[in-house]
C-alpha cells in the first residue's frame, strides 16, 4: 500500500549504541512513533530529547501500537527472531547489519516478508554513503577501466561482541560493497582468522574471494588495532580508486594509470596524476532511512532488501566456512 510521507509511523527496537543517531533522524522527519529497549536509563534519555515519543520496554507492547515499520537496531542474536515478530505482525522491518547471523535465518526472513507483502530492509550503510554512490558511479563510466580487484580493510579498537567475531560485527560492511562492485556472488573463498584473547570469537580474520574471469577481492577486519582505519581500494585496468573513510570526512581518489611497454617490448606501468574527487556532505543514515520510508511508501524493493541481505550473509558464512576448515586442518597437522 503507498503512504504519504506523514502518514507513515515508526517505532526502533534499541536506544544505545546506533540507536540514538536512528532516533534523532526518524524524529526529525517527523515520522518517529515509538522506541522500545529494556534499558530504563536509555528509555528515559529518549522521553527527555523526546517527550512526545511513547517509550516501551516491551517489544510485543512496540508491535501492538498503531505503526507501519520498525527499525531493529538491537544485538545482532535479537535480528533474527525481531525481525520474523515484526513481519507476522504486518510491520515493515528495516533490520541492522547483518540480516541475521546464519543463512537459514535470513532466508526465513526473506520467505516471510514475501508472504506478507511487507517491505524488509537490510541496514547496509556504506551503499548509502555519499562517497561509495560517487565510487560507484566513477566504475561505471569507466573512469579506472575494467574492476579486476577489490582490496577492503577495516580496523579499529573496537566494541567487542559476544555473541558474533568481528568477521560478523565489521565485514558485512565490505561485504555488501564488494557484492554491489563486482554485481555477482564469488565462487570461492580462502579465510584465516585468529583469536587474539583466546576465545573462541574471531578478533582478526582475512578473506580471499574468487570472482569469474578471474577477478577478486580481498577483506581484512580486526577489532583490536589501535589504529583505526576504513579504507577501500578498487583496482581497474586503467587506475585505482581509493576511498578513506575517518570521522574527520571521506577522501576518494582517482589513481591513473597505463600499462604499455619500452622500446624493447619489456612491460611497463606508468602513473598519471592523481585526482581528489569532490563528494557532497550527506549523512549516510539520513540518506539510507529516505530509502527505507520511500520503500515503505511505494512497495518498490531498496537495492539493500531481503534478497541482497541474503546475498551478504552467504558470503559472510562461505569465508566463515573456509576459516573453520583452515583451523581444522591445522589441528590434525
Amino acid at each position: 500500500m503507498v503512504m504519504r510521507a506523514s502518514a507513515i509511523k515508526v517505532g526502533v527496537v534499541g536506544a544505545g549504541y546506533w540507536g540514538p543517531n536512528i532516533i534523532r533522524n526518524l524524529a526529525g522527519r517527523g515520522v518517529l512513533d515509538s522506541v522500545c529497549d529494556t534499558d530504563a536509563a536509555a528509555l528515559a534519555k529518549v522521553h527527555a530529547a523526546h517527550p512526545n515519543v511513547a517509550t516501551t520496554a516491551d517489544f510485543g507492547a512496540l508491535l501492538a501500537r498503531p505503526i507501519d515499520a520498525v527499525v531493529i537496531a538491537a544485538p545482532a542474536q535479537l535480528h533474527a527472531p525481531m525481525a520474523m515478530r515484526a513481519i507476522a505482525s504486518g510491520k515493515h522491518v528495516l533490520v541492522e547489519k547483518p540480516l541475521a547471523l546464519s543463512v537459514s535465518d535470513g532466508k526465513q526472513i526473506a520467505a516471510a516478508s514475501r508472504a506478507a507483502n511487507v517491505t524488509v530492509f537490510v541496514g547496509h550503510l556504506l551503499l548509502y554513503h555519499a562517497a561509495v554512490k560517487k565510487l560507484r558511479a566513477l566504475i561505471a563510466e569507466g573512469v579506472i577501466g575494467d574492476v579486476w580487484h577489490v582490496r577492503s580493510r577495516r580496523l579499529s579498537l573496537g566494541k567487542l561482541r559476544t555473541h558474533e567475531d568481528v568477521w560478523w560485527s565489521f565485514a558485512p560492511h565490505d561485504v555488501a560493497l564488494i557484492l554491489a562492485i563486482m554485481g555477482e556472488e564469488p565462487s570461492g573463498v580462502l579465510a584465516s582468522r585468529t583469536m587474539g584473547r583466546n576465545v573462541e570469537l574471531s578478533d582478526l580474520v582475512y578473506a580471499d574471494y574468487e570472482f569469474s574471469h578471474g577477478r577478486s577481492a580481498h577483506v581484512e577486519v580486526c577489532w583490536l588495532d589501535p589504529e583505526k582505519s576504513a579504507r577501500l581500494d578498487v583496482f581497474g585496468t586503467r587506475g585505482v580508486l581509493t576511498l578513506t573513510d575517518a570521522r574527520q570526512g571521506s577522501t576518494l581518489v582517482v589513481k591513473p594509470i597505463e600499462l604499455g611497454k619500452d622500446a624493447r617490448g619489456a612491460p611497463v606501468v606508468t602513473r598519471g596524476e592523481e585526482q581528489r574527487v569532490k563528494v557532497d556532505e550527506e549523512e549516510p543514515l539520513a540518506a539510507e532511512l529516505s530509502a527505507f520510508i520511500k520503500s515503505v511508501e511505494t512497495g518498490v524493493s531498496a537495492e539493500t532488501d531481503a534478497e541482497q541481505g541474503v546475498a551478504v550473509l552467504r558470503m559472510l558464512s562461505m569465508a566463515d566456512d573456509a576459516a573453520i576448515r583452515r583451523l581444522e586442518l591445522r589441528a590434525f597437522a
